[in-house]
């Protein structure tokens, strides 16, 4: 039923922009102005009365990929241990990590007594384009050890289903390493049986 909604209401659109443009065609040539160009002017305003957003999301999103986007490691499990030998015997391990609060932290998961995978999004005010960082900070001194930014975009929430034409295809770094290095830091302090 809602996609004969969509359907109906991108039919009726397409029609009055058919309208628009022929109309202003017409109007060009009875004036003696440029007739493609004042169809084209008129095709164009018609577009952006609806997708408005959706060249701008583009170029955003794309910039934000290549210049954003990434994976990073400061520092291995491995090389957290050496710098800090008998630490890791000594941290708890649980199975569901609590939820970690600090200020300007969107949220995040403490993994144990020393670690926490902290997530942040920034959103552009006015396009659907999210930058996210998510980092896991060695809580004793504040140092990032891995830290992945992701690129999304597209409408959350009610807005999603009405404007489909701004999600895009997601910038994902090292999607399998960070998932493997998070699972290292959070299984330190687990004893083995």
């Amino acid at each position: 039923m809602i996609g004969l909604m969509f359907l109906l209401a991108f039919g009726i659109y397409l029609a009055v922009s058919a309208w628009v443009v022929k109309a202003t065609v017409h109007w060009a040539r009875r004036t003696g102005r440029g007739v493609k160009r004042w169809g084209f002017v008129a095709a164009f305003v018609m577009y952006l009365l609806v997708f408005w957003d959706h060249i701008p999301t583009l170029l955003l999103h794309k910039y934000y990929c290549a210049t954003k986007a990434g994976f990073w490691v400061y520092k291995t499990p491995d090389q957290w241990k050496r710098e800090n030998p008998g630490w890791a015997e000594t941290l708890t391990w649980q199975s569901n990590a609590p939820d970690y609060q600090s200020p300007n932290i969107t949220h995040g998961y403490r993994l144990n007594e020393r670690f926490a995978w902290v997530i942040k999004t920034d959103e552009s005010l006015v396009l659907p384009v999210r930058v996210s960082y998510e980092t896991i900070v060695d809580l004793a001194n504040n140092e990032v050890a891995i830290k992945r930014v992701n690129v999304g975009a597209g409408y959350i929430g009610r807005f999603e289903m009405l404007r489909f034409w701004t999600s895009l295809k997601p910038c994902i770094s090292g999607k399998n390493e960070f998932g493997l290095y998070l699972d290292e830091f959070h299984q330190m302090g687990r004893e083995i049986k």
